[in-house]
């Protein structure tokens, strides 16, 4: 039997004698030291007692820990007085005059891979799995999250209409999934159940009949857009669902309007997905969804979102911000898998405090998702600690319940069509006809079994005198005026703390090291709250009263009802009909988020240009030379009807700029671009000594400085290289003398990629010999010796300012790598210190000395690029996986030593070079490191999830806490999400989105910003992996042309006018209107001179004034949809 089996069996048996009546002891099963599960089978499983209030004066706790306890109960007695419990004291004070949110409760989801394990377990093992999660001898779950027909958690792709066309959804039918494995457990659960459950449904996908890309995989939209036949149909899909399961006697509380709506930007292509961007899912609820549940007879609420919490306001304040959607809609549902992104009180408890009659839910979460750990780690107490951690935190920002993911998987973490596979608080071992029940199943339990539905949050005041002695903790009130605390611990030592109940008395108690418990007592006085009890005979009016068909009023004091009979009676704040319509403060759209595309004019519209108008514009701009400032060669302009121009450029013209020459002092000059066609057009201005001041006015402040600039540039993919060596040699020096020349737009930064990237066309490494871990092999490519190198020296060339270099890897050789592959999840073999790390790290050191034998230099590296994606399963291009514990420790013995020992040690380094929803965390993992951190320059981001986190709490954290290492952006490209277009010629929002960023980030401490590929072709390519971007400068090689498009001139803006060394400075605004909102930043150049970059992106003109208050005024517009930088010189 072994000495776990023997211990597994004295423990049960000493707590047969020790627990109260009635319950069963775990049968503990060990997987490794303090990795216990309790085992259940046909014959025997652990069980509890049904919850009864103690009696006044006296508490029950229950206590589960790391150690071996699993919700065993004990019994005590208040005091009247307490004594501190040495010199660590913490006090929890009850306050039930505080009241927060309602609680609806805490559940599971029963996926198609959950009932697949429990009907394969015997039925009498079938009935102990059930009893555990819904009888009241086990951990009474009330809520269920059922997906609408297939989800990654199935064992094949499916709809329940894929029929073509079927637009009545006349062949709409349920699966066998549903009829066969869902349906029986869910009539199973409830007959088990004491606790009316609560069901919702959940879509993945719709039918790949409706879907943009054909497929009920993969990166797609419905098609059409709000109100056609496509969203009518999806919406009647819902209706149908809920038709088909009421046949079989299950009614739903409520369904969310779609799975993670964006989860297509982060998951691979073989999970089912559909897309939905927070304008299109409001006005898809208010066209189609929410008129289709109010005229069903299903009085099911609505959840919008159903996806990361990172979202957060911005989701909600775009669908709710919609009165009519607003209507339709009774909560919001969130994901806890990017939570450590985003503050708890930035996304949550903002959006309750926004819109506080529409609940907060948690409805789905799950451990050991996308890690290179093992999926599913039997006994973790960790896992479940983490699970007590979320929970405890999102109640305490009024979140109203929780959902774990899968009820039950197998011991793999499935099945799983994808090979997903994730750890579950069950797990099934069908061929033993038994199951274990986790760490994480008793955490839950702490929390479904004593706080029912209709439990209000309660204030708890926590004074404590040390710094040792944390606990996390939430009180609720529940209905029958029992009082619930829960205490967690996550700390390795003891914690004593007390309890203070006013209306009862002390208690004084301790918390063992990594332990949960939960302490229910009776207060003396029985009377509630006359507001806690209004709210809660109205939820019990959601299981008693019969309801009519859904109207769409809200119930003020419960967020889980729109509409019942009999109505409430009608107060001054309680009124019958529609919802109150918001403030206008709230009404009002913020900024636009840069994926909101207005819709491009078709090319036959009026207004648009045909090929003939947009020859006789070009030559017409053309005439302008004559009126401009000498020297400057002006755009030969091409309308492609994408709304604005792009500048063609050939062997023989190219457009071209002065020089940048500061005007005397008291004049300014300024340029201008617009989406009219203007582009970097010159004029000049004189400051005036007295001025009205107009309702838009910007001051300089240069005695507030702010971070230095680095620059400007974009990246020498292998792609661009192709492309630009494609054309003559002459069209070919246009364009570098573009970037590059004072003629152009004097780009300064250049980003190379240490050997192949996505922009290749072909998969490749500098060493790609097996086992050679002194790179004996080491040899660059045709790439960069005849490709990179030759365009990087030419741009040198030609360019007045110095040019910085620096390179990014995208993967290590196969042969180091744990997937032995250049794409997909993977990370480097071993660990920091070992051999291959070293030979990585000497990887970066032979690239360096390979370039330097080209005389070309760097001015740094990055330690990796998108180190994140390395976790991705199923990754598609090359990537290298890093978590920043394992970066930071890379590069405190691996790569910053090799950098300092070689004569390469003056190249900064720079760490993360990805998203910035990373930030802070990434930083502070590795620059709280002190060997790491001295090796360190700066932190490189990216900016294709900006709209995840917010720039205040990311970039600006990150700068106050690490105030001595540069923010730099590494890398931004348009045209990059499954929804657009790839090139859109002439396309002047994609610029605009590209001033919008770096004004953004030029305000929150970035020292510069560089673009990803410098030219690519008309597909956005060449590209191995077929995943096409645009870019500044678009090159028909076939022509021997190439497009300078509107984010080329954007760019120009600030490349060409804020040199290295300049340094931001203070500007305030003063603002008198509601629609005269610009964007703007200055800069002090090290010439003295200021300069300022104002972006409008509105549709309309905004007058504005500029006072600098030791030069003047200037009296300015901001036309419509353009972008101006002003230049003007200081007295000295």
């Amino acid at each position: 039997m072994g000495a776990a089996g023997v211990l597994g069996w004295l423990l049960l048996l000493l707590r047969v004698v020790t627990r109260a009546a009635g319950a069963r002891p775990c049968s503990p099963k060990y997987f490794g030291r303090d990795a216990m599960v309790c085992v259940c089978n046909a014959t025997y499983c652990d069980t509890l007692d049904p919850v009864v209030l103690p009696a006044l004066g006296t508490y029950v706790k229950y206590e589960s820990s790391k150690a071996g306890k699993r919700l065993e109960r004990s019994e005590g007695n208040f005091q009247h007085s307490l004594h501190a419990p040495g010199t660590c004291w913490l006090l929890l004070t009850l306050n039930i005059s505080t009241l927060y949110q309602h609680v609806k409760g805490f559940g599971g989801s029963l996926s198609d891979a959950a009932a697949l394990n429990i009907m394969g377990l015997s039925q009498l093992a079938q009935d102990n799995l059930l009893r555990s999660y819904f009888s009241e001898n086990g951990i009474e779950y009330n809520l269920i999250r059922i997906p609408m027909a297939c989800s990654d958690f199935s064992t094949r792709p499916y709809s329940y209409d894929d029929v073509p066309h079927d637009y009545e959804l006349k062949h709409f039918r349920l699966a066998e999934e549903d009829v066969k494995l869902k349906i029986p457990l869910l009539h199973q659960a409830s007959a088990m159940s004491r606790r009316p459950l609560s069901l919702y449904a959940s879509p993945w996908t719709s039918p790949a009949w409706l879907k943009s890309n054909g497929d009920i995989r993969g990166k797609g939209t419905l098609k059409g857009q709000a109100g056609d036949k496509y969203h009518k149909t999806w919406a009647n899909y819902f209706i149908k669902f809920l038709d088909e399961y009421a046949k079989h006697n299950v009614t739903f509380w409520a369904v969310t309007a779609q799975n993670e709506p964006l989860a297509a930007l982060l998951t691979p292509s073989q999970f089912p997905t559909i897309a939905f961007t927070a304008t299109k899912q409001r006005d898809f609820i208010v066209h189609d969804l929410g008129p289709a549940l109010a005229g069903s007879p299903h009085r099911t609420q609505l959840i919008i979102l159903d996806d990361q919490r990172i979202h957060l306001p911005h989701w909600a304040k775009a669908v709710l911000g919609n009165a009519t959607a607003a209507r339709y809609v009774a909560g919001v549902g969130v994901h806890w898998y990017l939570d450590s992104v985003i503050p708890a009180s930035c996304s949550l408890e903002a959006t309750h405090r926004l819109f506080p009659d529409h609940f907060l839910l948690y409805t789905e979460a799950c451990s050991g998702f996308l890690t290179l750990r093992l999926s599913v780690s039997l006994g973790c107490w960790e896992r479940g600690d983490r699970y007590s951690h979320s929970i405890l935190t999102v109640l305490n920002h009024f979140v109203a319940g929780w959902t774990d993911w899968n009820l039950a998987l197998d011991l793999e973490g499935g099945p799983n069509w994808v090979k997903n596979y994730v750890d579950s608080p069950i797990i099934v071992d069908s061929s033993k006809d038994l199951f274990y029940k986790q760490p994480m199943f008793y955490h839950l339990g702490h929390f479904s079994k004593f706080i029912p539905e209709g439990s209000r949050r309660v204030g708890l005041h926590s004074s404590r005198r040390c710094l040792i002695c944390q606990l996390e903790h939430v009180a609720v009130l529940r209905p029958d005026g029992g009082l619930v605390l829960v205490v967690l611990n996550r700390f390795g030592w003891d914690v004593p703390f007390g309890i203070r109940d006013p209306a009862v008395g002390f208690i004084e108690t301790v918390a063992p090291a990594n332990s949960i418990q939960t302490y229910l007592w009776h207060r003396h006085t029985p009377e509630l709250p006359e507001s806690f009890l209004r709210a809660v005979s109205w939820t019990t009016l959601l299981h008693v009263a019969p309801l009519k068909p859904l109207r769409v009023s809200q119930a003020p004091n419960s967020p889980f009802l729109l509409c019942q009979t009999p109505p409430p009676p009608t107060t001054h704040s309680q009124k019958a009909g529609p919802a109150t319509p918001l403030p206008c403060a709230q009404q009002r759209r913020g900024k636009r988020v840069f994926w909101q595309q207005r819709p491009s004019k078709p090319c036959c519209s009026r207004g648009a240009m045909d090929p003939g108008c947009a020859s006789v514009l070009g030559w017409l701009l053309l005439v302008q030379a004559a009126l401009q400032a000498a020297g400057g060669r002006p755009c030969n302009a091409k309308d492609f009807g994408h709304g604005s121009l792009v500048c063609v450029c050939s062997a023989t013209y190219c457009d071209t700029l002065d020089p940048v020459v500061l005007p005397v002092p008291g004049t300014y000059v300024k340029y201008e671009s617009s989406k009219a066609g203007k582009r970097l057009e010159r004029s000049e201005g004189i400051f005036q000594h007295n001025s009205e001041t107009p309702d838009f006015h910007l001051t300089l402040d240069t005695a507030q400085r702010y971070q230095k600039v680095k620059g400007f540039g974009g990246s020498v993919t292998d792609s661009a290289a192709i492309n630009i060596q494609s054309l003559s040699k002459d069209a070919q020096n246009h364009l570098l003398r573009s970037y590059f020349s004072e003629e152009g737009i004097e780009y300064n930064l250049v980003r190379v990629p240490m050997a192949s990237t996505d922009f290749s066309v072909r998969l490749y490494t500098y060493a790609d010999a097996e086992g050679d871990f002194e790179l004996k092999h080491f040899n660059l490519t045709e790439e960069d010796t005849r490709m990179k190198i030759p365009i990087l020296r030419a741009a040198q060339a030609v360019a007045k300012r110095p040019l910085s270099l620096y390179a990014s890897p995208w993967t290590s050789p196969v042969w180091m790598k744990t997937n032995g592959a250049m794409t997909g999840r993977g990370t480097l073999k071993g660990s920091p210190g070992d051999k291959y790390h070293q030979a990585w790290a000497k990887y970066f050191i032979r690239f360096l000395d390979e370039y330097a034998k080209h005389n070309l230099t760097f001015w740094a590296v990055t330690a990796g690029n998108e180190p994140t994606a390395g976790e991705i399963v199923f990754y598609p291009f090359q990537c290298l996986g890093f978590s920043p514990e394992h970066q930071r420790d890379f590069i405190a013995r691996d790569l910053g030593p090799a950098l300092a020992n070689s004569s390469h040690r003056d190249v900064r380094l720079i760490i993360l070079d990805d998203q910035r929803v990373m930030l802070p965390y990434w930083a502070q993992v590795v620059l709280k490191d002190p060997v790491a951190a001295s090796y360190i320059s700066g932190i490189g981001i990216h900016w294709y999830l900006d709209f995840l986190a917010p720039i205040d709490l990311t970039l600006s954290i990150t700068h106050h806490l690490f105030p001595d290492y540069f923010l730099l952006s590494t890398e931004a490209s348009t045209g990059s999400y499954f929804w657009e277009p790839r090139v859109v010629l002439g396309g002047w929002d994609r610029g605009s989105k590209y001033s919008h960023s770096i004004l953004t980030n030029l305000n929150n401490y970035v020292t510069g910003w560089t673009d990803w590929n410098l030219a690519l072709d008309l597909e956005g390519g060449p590209n191995w992996s077929k995943n096409y971007v645009d870019s500044p400068v678009i090159v028909d090689s076939s022509k021997d042309i190439f497009y300078k498009q509107p984010m080329f001139y954007h760019l120009g803006h600030f490349s060409k006018f804020i040199p290295e060394g300049s340094q931001r400075v203070g500007l305030a605004v003063s603002k008198k209107c509601r629609r005269c909102d610009l964007e703007h930043s200055a800069f002090l150049r090290p010439d003295g001179a200021i300069v300022l970059v104002v972006l409008n992106r509105s549709p309309v003109d905004v007058s504005f004034g500029i006072s600098d208050p030791r030069v003047g005024f200037i009296e300015a517009t901001a036309p419509s949809d353009s972008i101006q930088t002003f230049l003007w010189k200081q007295p000295a």
